[in-house]
């Protein structure tokens, strides 16, 4: 194994101010809308796309008018009582269905889900990520994705288990090309979540001159 496969302990500094903590807004009283789970994602119907899309910024629209929303915001949504949600036959589903049917494909979804739940509650619009193991994009508070880019980019990792030194390189340098400030979010054995940054670290290379040892 070369050094660069081997997993490391990260010298993190825990992030005090990036992500004060504000509750996010809850809608007025509303009837939740119908949302069908299909082929691991879930589908609002156009009639109700605007509601659920336009506070809180989920999904993505497609042609048909339809609101399509990943796994994790179903099951934000679900935990919210904003939708209802059913197989394509009319049956009834809930949140366990959703993690059952998409764990194989997405074994962290749960502590996925986790860190997605309380960047929400902290008033942020959260995206998926993109490669590189970018768990998820977030946005200032005020700006709507789409009419502004993310700002922040969030690496989820799980207590115990270590990064190797390849995918922090990699996560790192993926920040810096997109010049976006990369958190690592560490979900700890009680499901909390903490926020931090990579502290810097310089080192010295050790031998090559053996006439002064």
């Amino acid at each position: 194994m070369t050094d660069n496969e081997r997993d490391t302990e990260l010298p993190l500094e825990q992030v005090e101010d990036d992500l004060d903590e504000i509750i996010e807004e809850e809608p007025e009283e509303e009837e939740p809308s119908n949302a069908i789970f299909q082929d691991g994602k879930g589908y609002v119907e156009s009639e109700s796309a605007d509601r659920i899309s336009q506070h809180g910024f989920y999904g993505s629209r497609l042609d048909d008018g339809r609101l399509e929303i990943e796994p994790i915001e179903v099951l934000h949504l679900l935990e919210r009582k904003r939708i209802i949600l059913t197989t394509p036959d009319g049956t009834s589903i809930d949140s366990s269905f959703v993690v059952n049917k998409t764990i194989e494909k997405d074994p962290d979804i749960w502590i996925r889900y986790l860190v997605f739940r309380d960047l929400r509650s902290r008033g942020y619009a959260v995206r998926q990520g993109f490669g590189a193991g970018i768990g998820f994009r977030v946005y200032s508070r005020g700006e709507r994705p789409g009419a502004a880019a993310a700002n922040q980019l969030i690496y989820v990792l799980k207590e115990g288990v270590s990064i190797s030194l390849h995918d922090l390189d990699t996560v790192t340098e993926t920040a810096a090309s997109a010049r976006k400030t990369l958190l690592f979010a560490l979900v700890d054995q009680n499901g909390e979540v903490n926020y931090y940054r990579v502290a810097q670290a310089n080192l010295r290379k050790i031998g090559g001159n053996t006439e002064n040892e």
